[in-house]
């Protein structure tokens, strides 16, 4: 059955949710049908710790509004919009593994040639030019569900940066340690029966498990949770003085 679009999850282009809702319906119509193809394209900023250094958090992620309003517009594209940290995503519903390439390729070099005025509400402006390192895969092939299609375009996002970034590299499986090295018989149990509840693999589930656990502990998205959390405090204790004055 076709999923419901999730209620939003957070303010501004940060909408990892409805991302991912898009990506499993375009599954499930593929897999109801038996036929169709998608692929995803994993877009990482070179050097964003270093733009954040420079620029101070707030004109940083200023910049990551402004990329995320220039990926909606892009030709082809079924969705496109910030994923989680300084990560893009988007979906190229049709395209083949080498055709979906071409189009991060020709996408890639555009926002690359492109020149982000960002200011931070305070005054402060900047203009911010950036390259990308990108990553591609499709389904189905390699990936047997959405989360290892995002893992997949998210390596290969990984390996452009680390072959020098401002490029694009394709997706790949990869052989993985022994699960049965790392846990208990227990775990392993009630793994093996949460994968057939849920009808996915146990690799895919470890692998989602293991995203989750990485996103918890990035110190980027904490620091900016802490500052949302701060800001939400002064605005009360702020709310709260008005009361007492009236």
């Amino acid at each position: 059955m076709p999923r419901e679009m999730p209620p939003q999850l957070s303010t501004g282009h940060f909408q990892r949710a409805p991302i991912e809702w898009r990506i499993d319906q375009i599954i499930d119509q593929i897999n109801e049908e038996g036929q169709g193809i998608v692929s995803l394209v994993c877009l990482d900023i070179d050097g964003f710790s270093q733009i954040e250094a420079e620029h101070g958090y707030a004109l940083a992620d200023a910049l990551l509004d402004e990329i995320a309003g220039a990926l909606h517009g892009v030709e082809g594209a079924d969705f496109a919009d910030r994923y989680v940290r300084d990560s893009f995503l988007v979906i190229y519903r049709g395209l083949t593994l080498e055709e979906a390439f071409l189009a991060a390729e020709q996408l890639r070099r555009s926002l690359a040639e492109q020149t982000f005025s960002v200011s931070d509400g305070e005054g402060n402006r900047a203009e911010i030019s950036v390259t990308f390192s990108a990553g591609v895969a499709t389904y189905p092939g390699d990936p047997e569900d959405r989360y290892e299609l995002i893992s997949l375009a998210e390596e290969g996002a990984g390996r452009a940066f680390e072959s020098g970034g401002d490029r694009t590299v394709f997706g790949r499986a990869v052989n993985m340690t022994p699960k049965t090295s790392h846990y208990t018989p227990a775990q392993l149990e009630r793994l093996k029966a949460l994968g057939r509840q849920l009808g996915r693999s146990e690799a895919s589930l470890l692998r989602e498990a293991l995203d989750d656990l990485l996103r918890k502990y990035d110190q980027r998205d904490l620091r900016r949770r802490l500052a949302d959390i701060l800001g939400w405090m002064s605005g009360r204790d702020t709310e709260r003085g008005n009361r007492q004055k009236t």
